[in-house]
């Protein structure tokens, strides 16, 4: 047995051991001892070599027959291992008591030997008790660890907590005992177990932690933790294990993994952007999502920071607010701002940024949930400026509607002296303030389109057509330098309009453009069908009809942009335009319930675009033009001529009894006394809409109450006031609008009353 005889080879290894070792042969001739036999005997190993065990031993009768029994046990292979306890006596005198264990093992050649470990006892019974008692003690404290306990010696359950017993389903120790710790554990686990529990017997001990399946009292297997370490139980060597039972853990595993997988599954298939940024402001991390709103790809995106993707007027509030949560200044925060694309493209987005962390510390990361607000912010934007539009439509209407009554009164009384001045020189001057008033006239006709009050002769028209027959005049407007170049749909249906106020739309815009290409250049007009693509992209039961006018010019700044459509704003020079071109256009459009749009850059030119709803009725044939025979007619019907304005009232009705009418003028409250006592001698009631306390349509009811037959007419600085109070009987009276010259007001006084009585 080499491995044995070769002293030198083995001696330095089992003097580290920190037991007594002892090696003999299997015929019990003693070999060799460790350092701490020396010390504990007395004796040194040289002169006990080759002697018998029993000898050195120093055996009472009464140990060496139980010893020698269980040796005898041991070297036949009934047992695995042999206990007995000896008693040294040392050569000072005292007298040292040893617990054995010993076991065979065997060398690769097949030559066996016999290993025993002991540990000293040195007070004898005393020592016996005090350690049964601190077993006792031991064991109470085991039962009421909540972590299950067990101690097996030999292959067999010696304790057992409860906290073990519950673990296992066992209802008593003596049913948890009755079998072999191994049979509580999964077969695949066995071999693994009877190594490591050999391990810790022979080296005496632990071993590391270690996952194995056991088996319920029922059978049913779990996955637990196990601690493993060798003591002594009731004075013989045992394996203490603690048991942890990994089911809530694997459970807890599962269902955190579960979670992770919902949480990934939201992450990336999430409608909204979400990005992960580190505390340099680096996406770790960034959803499909978010790289489809930017268009860059992961990859791509782990190279920048936040500053690269951000519009440079948002990059230091954004950086703010990021540093501020990161420095625990802010718990998160939530804010609108631009992106810049990869592309290049502006898109509006509604941040919300979150802290993580990994416990109470500083955040690690900030996640931002991204939410693409582009197209919500236009339409706001298109709100916003529909909302100030409207405002200032409201003034202009209003202040042309005042206008309009004092234009009356100038205009009238200028053609009635230019009348009356006939042959005098001085009639060139009357001519001169009929001009001034008529341009006044006009600027208030553009004030009206712009407030969507003005007068409107609606009727389904052929945009191609006016267009075509605008071409001529457009091309003189537009001189050599710029080239007109058309584009019709000639498969475009029918638009309800003004025509008037359509070529308006037209010659502003053309002018507009003109105006923008001083150099020359190229003014581009098409139609089409806008299809679903109209304002807003609502598509009305007829479809959008598109006009569209591109120039060629400098284009336009946003600042410029903004403000476009508002009347009297203009970048020309001062006494080169009103500034109510565009704000007029604008007016037309809304009245006519389209959208208008500009797309405009700097160097690049500008496009407007027109979306009018399509009309299903054919387009209306030209009418006739109807002569003016009731010019020359005198007249001699009775008039009764309702007005508040005293300066209006007295111009009409300087202009009807020079026609030959018999006027009574009158304010409103005067009105239905003065018609009392004519009677029906009245021939027809010409009233303004809109006065105080009792307006036209008012008084107009009373009237046509009493006498069915009677004629009316109304007069307007405002056409569409009262539109609704317009309607029924009252309806059928003639809307003349201010300012008008004294003819006109003649002419439309004769076309009412000529009218047929409808019957009651």
């Amino acid at each position: 047995m080499a491995a044995v005889d070769d002293v030198s080879a083995v001696q330095g290894v089992i003097d580290a051991i920190d037991a007594l070792v002892v090696v003999a042969s299997p015929d019990c001739t003693l070999r060799i001892w460790n350092r701490l036999c020396d010390a504990t005997s007395g004796v040194a190993l040289s002169e006990v070599a080759g002697k018998s065990l029993w000898t050195v031993m120093r055996l009472r009768p009464n140990m060496r027959s139980v010893a020698q029994a269980a040796f005898d046990r041991l070297i036949s292979g009934s047992d695995p291992s042999a206990e007995f306890v000896s008693q040294w006596l040392r050569k000072d005198g005292r007298r040292a008591r040893i617990s054995w264990t010993a076991r065979m093992l065997a060398t690769p050649d097949g030559r066996e030997f016999v290993i025993a470990t002991g540990s000293e006892a040195t007070r004898g019974r005393k020592v016996v008790r005090d350690m049964a008692e601190s077993e006792s003690r031991f064991e109470k404290l085991l039962e009421l660890l909540p972590d299950p306990v067990v101690v097996h010696q030999n292959g067999m359950l010696v304790f057992a907590n409860r906290a073990a017993m519950e673990l296992y389903g066992a209802a008593t120790f003596e049913e948890f005992a009755e079998r072999p710790m191994m049979d509580r554990v999964a077969p695949e686990s066995r071999a693994f177990i009877a190594e490591r529990v050999a391990r810790m017997l022979t080296l005496g001990v632990a071993e590391p932690l270690a996952v194995e399946t056991h088996l319920k009292m029922d059978g049913t297997p779990f996955q637990v933790e196990v601690i493993a370490a060798p003591v002594t139980f009731n004075g013989r060597p045992a394996v203490e294990v603690i048991v942890r039972d990994m089911t809530a853990r694997n459970e807890a595993a599962a269902a955190l993994q579960t979670s992770e997988a919902w949480v990934r599954a939201v992450f990336e298939q999430s409608a909204l952007g979400m990005v992960l940024v580190d505390t340099g402001g680096r996406p770790v991390e960034a959803n499909p999502a978010f790289e489809r709103l930017l268009g860059y790809e992961a990859s791509e995106l782990r190279r920048m920071t936040v500053s690269d993707f951000t519009h440079p007027v948002d990059i230091e509030p954004s950086l703010r607010q990021i540093a501020e949560l990161f420095g625990g200044l802010n718990d998160g925060f939530g804010m609108e701002k631009r992106y810049i694309s990869k592309g290049g493209r502006q898109i509006w987005a509604r941040v919300h940024v979150s802290p993580v962390r990994e416990g109470p510390g500083a955040p690690l990361l900030a996640v931002a949930t991204v939410e693409d607000i582009t197209k919500h912010q236009a339409l706001e934007e298109q709100l916003r400026q529909a909302s100030k539009m409207e405002a200032l439509g409201r003034l202009a209407g209003g202040v042309a509607h005042d206008f309009r009554n004092l234009l009356t009164v100038v205009n009238g009384y200028a053609e009635l002296l230019a009348t009356s001045l006939e042959g005098d020189e001085r009639a060139a001057d009357a001519l001169e303030i009929r001009r001034a008033g008529a341009r006044a006239t006009e600027l208030t006709a553009q004030l009206l389109a712009f407030g969507r009050r003005s007068d409107r002769a609606v009727e389904p028209i052929d945009i191609n057509s006016r267009i075509e027959a605008l071409v001529p005049m457009l091309r003189r407007l537009l001189g050599e330098d710029i080239e007109l170049m058309v584009d019709l749909d000639r498969s475009l249906g029918a638009v309800e309009a003004d025509p008037s106020q359509l070529d308006q739309v037209v010659m502003n815009l053309a002018v507009n453009g003109r105006d923008a290409m001083p150099s020359g250049g190229t003014l581009t007009l098409t139609t089409c069908n806008a299809g679903s693509d109209g304002p807003f992209g609502v598509l009305p039961a007829t479809g959008w009809a598109r006009l569209e006018l591109a120039d060629s010019g400098f284009g336009m700044a946003p600042e410029v942009l903004e403000h476009i459509f508002e009347p009297f704003f203009t970048t020309k020079s001062l006494g080169q335009g009103t500034g109510l071109g565009l704000a007029t256009v604008y007016g037309i459009v809304q009245q006519m319930a389209g959208q208008i749009r500009v797309e405009s850059a700097i160097g690049v030119g500008s496009r407007f675009i027109i979306d009018l709803p399509l009309c299903e009725a054919p387009v209306a044939p030209a009418s006739p033009s109807v002569g003016g025979a009731d010019s020359v007619h005198r007249a001699s019907e009775t008039v009764l001529l309702v007005e508040d304005e005293p300066s209006v009232r007295e111009f009409c009705k300087r202009a009807l009894t020079a026609e030959g009418y018999e006027v009574y003028a009158a304010g409103p409250h005067d009105a239905l006394e003065i018609a009392d006592r004519l009677g029906t001698k009245l021939d027809i009631l010409v009233t303004d809409v809109v006065m105080p306390d009792l307006d036209g349509p008012t008084i107009a009811a009373a009237l046509r109450s009493r006498r069915r037959d009677l004629k009316v007419m109304f007069m307007s600085g405002y056409p569409r006031d009262r539109e609704d109070d317009l309607t029924g009987a009252a309806a059928e009276g003639m809307i003349l609008a201010k300012p008008f010259s004294p003819r006109e007001l003649c002419d439309a006084v004769r076309r009412v009353l000529a009218r047929p009585v409808k019957p009651n």
